[in-house]
């Protein structure tokens, strides 16, 4: 189904997302404590996000996502995405028949539905291509989960930024909810801000780049993912920001081919 075809690798296009985060996960089970008989909203409606701050969660604008994403891609000159026929236009919407992936505890975050509109694109056009039944190729678009699934997604991107921080890496920019406090570890106190907090359903920016040791091609030289040339004096295995590698040797100026999770509209309350 459409979650083992998120996580493949779709080199010929060479689209990037990242698999839902779901309860079912070994990683996240202990994060959740389900309400039962509790309910999803639909991604269209807006709820608040922060009862504190007065900020509310918008809507997702899921073309207006797709537009940026493929502009971006055009400017990378891919010649897979052409070859494939993919581009904005490209239906997002799930066919008649397909599933319904994401229960309302399941966790994951707010850029979801931006991911699953892309691995909808795909499975609508090689459904085109192929005689398949779009069906099985495609899945709903994921609503707004419990509060509780909320919680525990918020709960686990702050600990992994908290993570990332101590050990000098990028954090993940993947939008949060909604804030999810300051997290200490080690002694050290990381507020929602450094952990990448900037908004109910707002991505801090684009999504840093991973150097892993399979992207050694000399002595302590490495090429970067995306992009033409080398960087030399980093550690792989590692996330860096576009301007840390740019600072080791990548040539600037290039095109972006950095992913950008996506932000949803942001409104205040009255």
């Amino acid at each position: 189904m459409i979650q083992s075809l998120q996580q493949q690798d779709f080199s010929p296009t060479t689209i990037q997302w990242k698999p839902p985060k779901t309860a079912g996960a070994d990683d996240f089970t202990n994060e959740l404590e389900l309400a039962a008989g509790s309910t999803a909203a639909t991604a269209k409606v807006s709820q608040p996000a922060d009862a504190n701050s007065g900020e509310e969660l918008g809507d997702p604008d899921v073309q207006d996502w797709l537009n940026s994403f493929y502009t971006q891609q055009a400017a990378l000159n891919l010649p897979g995405d052409q070859a494939m026929g993919l581009n904005a236009t490209v239906s997002y919407e799930p066919a008649s028949g397909a599933p319904d992936l994401y229960s309302p505890d399941s966790m994951y975050g707010p850029d979801q539905i931006y991911q699953q509109a892309l691995a909808n694109q795909v499975g609508n056009q090689f459904a085109t291509l192929s005689g398949a039944n779009a069906a099985d190729l495609t899945g709903q678009l994921p609503g707004i989960p419990t509060v509780q699934a909320q919680q525990a997604f918020d709960n686990w991107l702050a600990q992994t930024n908290a993570q990332r921080l101590a050990s000098g890496q990028a954090i993940d920019t993947s939008a949060y909810w909604s804030d999810p406090g300051p997290v200490t570890l080690d002694g050290v106190t990381y507020t929602s801000a450094q952990l990448g907090y900037c908004g109910p359903g707002q991505s801090s920016g684009p999504e840093p780049i991973y150097i892993a040791a399979n992207n050694q091609v000399g002595t302590n030289t490495f090429t970067v993912p995306g992009y033409s040339g080398t960087v030399t004096g980093i550690q792989p295995n590692r996330y860096y920001t576009l301007q840390q590698l740019e600072a080791a040797g990548l040539k600037a100026g290039q095109p972006n081919a950095q992913l950008n999770p996506g932000s949803w509209s942001e409104t205040e309350s009255a």
